[in-house]
C-alpha cells in the first residue's frame, strides 16, 4: 500500500560502472520498464529511465544518470537530459525539488552536470534544491560549495542493500507547512545480525537539518 517509484544504477543498466556505450541497453530499458511501474520512462524525444512527479509540495526529479553517461564530456546525465532537468526545475511549484539519480552527483572528474544546473539554480533564483542519490552500500551527507550555485549542492545517499548485516537506511522527513521548510534525514539501521532484529534510530545520528534557501 506504499507507493513505490525506481531508478537504475550500473548494475541494473549492465555492468559496473556502465556508461553510453553499454551492450544491449535496449534490453535492460525493456525488462527495467516492464518490472517497474514508474510515472514515465523518459520522452517521446528522448530515451532513458527518468521522470518526475510530485508527492504534496515536493517535487520528485528522477534522472537517469547511465543512458547518456559520457566519461569524456564528465556528464552523467547528457546535455539533452540536462534540459529536460532544467525545464523541470524552472517550472516546479515544489517547495522542495529532489533530484533522485543513480550515484554521487560531486564524483570526480563528472561536474559537467553541476556546473550547468547550478547556473540555473542561479539565473532563476530556484531554492530548495537537493539530491538523493545510492550505489554506495552505505548512508551518507554531502554539503559542497560550488562556484556555479548559489548555496551548497547538498546530497543523502540512502544505500543499505549488500552492506552487512546492520543494512542501514536513511529515513527523510519533509514539512513543507513551516514557516521555515526544512528537510531532515536520520540514520535507520538493525541491532543486530538476526533476521528478526528490531531496527534502531540513534539521535546522535541525526544527518543535518536542511533548511530551504530563499
Amino acid at each position: 500500500k506504499v507507493p513505490m517509484y525506481s531508478v537504475w544504477d550500473d548494475h541494473e543498466y549492465g555492468s559496473n560502472n556502465a556508461n553510453m556505450n553499454q551492450p544491449g541497453k535496449y534490453n535492460s530499458l525493456r525488462a527495467f520498464t516492464h518490472l517497474w511501474a514508474n510515472p514515465g520512462a523518459g520522452t517521446s524525444s528522448l530515451e532513458g529511465v527518468f521522470y518526475s512527479f510530485y508527492r504534496g509540495d515536493v517535487h520528485f526529479i528522477v534522472c537517469d544518470n547511465r543512458w547518456y553517461r559520457d566519461p569524456s564530456t564528465g556528464s552523467q546525465w547528457g546535455s539533452a537530459q540536462i534540459g529536460w532537468i532544467t525545464d523541470q526545475l524552472r517550472e516546479s511549484v515544489g517547495v522542495f525539488k529532489i533530484i533522485v539519480t543513480g550515484g554521487d552527483v560531486m564524483e570526480v572528474n563528472l561536474s559537467k552536470d553541476m556546473d550547468e544546473i547550478g547556473r540555473v539554480v542561479t539565473s532563476y533564483s530556484i531554492s530548495g534544491v537537493l539530491f538523493c542519490a545510492g550505489d554506495i552500500h552505505r548512508n551518507e551527507f554531502k554539503a559542497m560549495e560550488h562556484t556555479s550555485w548559489p548555496y551548497k549542492i547538498m546530497q543523502i545517499t540512502s544505500s543499505g542493500i549488500a552492506r552487512d548485516w546492520r543494512r542501514p537506511w536513511a529515513i527523510i522527513h519533509v514539512d513543507t507547512t513551516s514557516s521555515d521548510p526544512f528537510v531532515r534525514a536520520h540514520f535507520y539501521g538493525a541491532e543486530s545480525e538476526s533476521q528478526t532484529t528490531s531496527w534502531g534510530n540513534d539521535p546522535n545520528l541525526l544527518c543535518t537539518s536542511l533548511q530551504s534557501v530563499d
